[in-house]
């Protein structure tokens, strides 16, 4: 009797832990037969948001493609920090978390890390026109210096307060890396500790905000899955970041929200971000019409015209072409605008612009096609043409704009363009021409990527935090 008892328990064990290892199926095995894969997410420019064409950011994108890839829906929580997230994940409440994370020491310890999506380095920032440390001996202890609980900045901190026992800081579970900035943009914080990643994304909202000095230090962008020995979602991951680096993935997706950077630094950029703010409101409901009607990317019309006229309505050229769209008197004659009158002057702009389009050779295509067009609304299309000859006859193909531009400064000499039908032409000013045309939509595309409402959440969030208890203070060691 009692050896059958003792088998009926064994027998009870074993079905009790083969129904335990049901129900502690591995992730990506829950994943796959549920057909959706949930992530947490925070709603940043860095990660994910929502404007009028759906969902974007950097991280959701590619979360959005490893979802792809392994053939399943994507479902995002967002919530509101990176201690919801990591709490999610412990919880079981989603299948992973992807939301500006860096790797750190605790994180290594509590969750399963994917390989780094991307490497960034840790800069702090200040307002400009104060004054600018240059090393964290310039930090004083009466400084206000914060950064985000739990990240690989309060990480930073930690290790550098070793070397520079003076150092104190201030830490938040209940704010993001933009309403640091805002803090500092504001005055009420002296700097903040950032990665470059986030400054850069956020640079364009927060003019004042500038980069004291770089810590020398990275940190690596990775996504969080619970701790799980050999756990096979998180694998699946890794190869994914993996294969997409091999492939040149995650360089595309970070060169579209990243690369208006470079566009930021050259001469002439602090105006223009000025003038996004001040003058464009006035004419956007009109570019974005005479867009529609000529079937144009409404940036590129604003592009055209900021490097035209800088959006002045009343501007005049030394060689008499006028207004907001810069056309000549025959011009505005042919199309039948004022071209005084800043909306005709769009209107008409912008069906020129279409009919250089459509009239350029049929061989000629896509962006080449475009930036053609471009130079042609600055040059003439004659000059254009004459150009594509000159290029086609030294070899190079007269359907690429590339090759097209290097032969374009040519015609200012005489033993090329007295070959030519329309003669000499200030070559260099079509080149120069459509590569500022094309600084200028890149950034405006990012900012209409970026900033649907993020300003005025922003604000609405600011209104309800209050300072003396969103930080807890980190003192110094001396």
């Amino acid at each position: 009797m009692k050896l059958k008892n003792y088998l009926l328990f064994l027998l009870l064990l074993v079905v009790l832990v083969m129904a335990g290892c049901e129900q502690q199926k591995d992730p990506l095995s829950q994943v796959l037969e549920k057909g959706t894969l949930t992530v947490a997410m925070r709603n940043t420019p860095a990660v994910f948001y929502e404007h009028r064409d759906g969902y974007a950011g950097f991280e959701y994108e590619l979360v959005k493609s490893f979802a792809d890839h392994l053939g399943v829906k994507l479902k995002v929580v967002n919530l509101t920090n990176a201690i919801e997230m990591e709490q999610a994940v412990l919880k079981g409440d989603v299948d992973m978390a992807a939301g500006s994370l860096g790797h750190t020491l605790d994180r290594n310890r509590r969750f399963s890390l994917s390989v780094p999506l991307l490497h960034s380095q840790q800069m702090v920032v200040y307002r400009t026109g104060h004054f600018r440390p240059k090393n964290w001996q310039d930090i004083t202890q009466g400084a206000s210096l914060a950064v985000l609980a739990g990240s690989r900045q309060a990480e930073v901190l930690q290790s550098q307060q070793v070397l520079h026992p003076h150092l104190s800081w201030m830490e938040t579970e209940d704010l993001e890396v933009t309403d640091l900035l805002k803090m500092v943009q504001d005055g009420d914080l002296d700097y903040a500790l950032v990665s470059t990643q986030d400054f850069n994304i956020n640079r364009f909202f927060f003019p004042r905000v500038a980069v004291a000095f770089d810590t020398k230090v990275a940190s690596a962008l990775v996504w969080l899955f619970s701790k799980q020995d050999r756990s096979k979602l998180e694998r699946a991951a890794t190869n994914y970041i993996n294969l997409a680096q091999a492939s040149g993935k995650i360089s595309e997706v970070r060169e579209r929200y990243y690369r208006h950077e470079q566009y930021l630094e050259y001469v002439g950029a602090p105006l223009f971000l000025r003038h996004v703010r001040s003058r464009l409101p006035e004419y956007e409901e009109h570019f974005r019409n005479a867009a529609k009607v000529q079937d144009l990317d409404w940036n590129l019309l604003a592009a055209v015209a900021f490097q035209e006229s800088h959006w002045r309505r009343n501007a005049v050229s030394p060689t008499g072409v006028r207004g907001l769209m810069m056309l000549t008197q025959r011009t505005a004659n042919e199309l039948n605008v004022d071209r005084l009158d800043p909306f005709e002057s769009i209107e008409g702009g912008s069906r020129y612009l279409r009919q250089l389009y459509d009239r350029m050779a049929e061989s000629v295509q896509g962006n080449d096609r475009l930036y053609m067009a471009l130079a042609s609304y600055n040059v003439g299309k004659g000059h254009l043409e004459d150009a594509r000859i000159i290029t086609q006859r030294q070899g190079f193909d007269p359907n690429s704009w590339d090759d097209v531009a290097k032969h374009l400064p040519l015609l200012t000499q005489r033993k090329w363009y007295r070959e030519t039908r329309y003669g000499y032409a200030r070559g260099n000013e079509p080149v120069t021409y459509v590569h500022n045309i094309r600084r200028y939509l890149e950034i405006l595309e990012w900012h209409e990527r970026s900033q649907d409402n993020f300003l005025e959440q922003l604000e609405e969030r600011a209104s309800k935090v209050r300072f003396e208890t969103a930080f807890r203070k980190v003192p110094s060691i001396i």
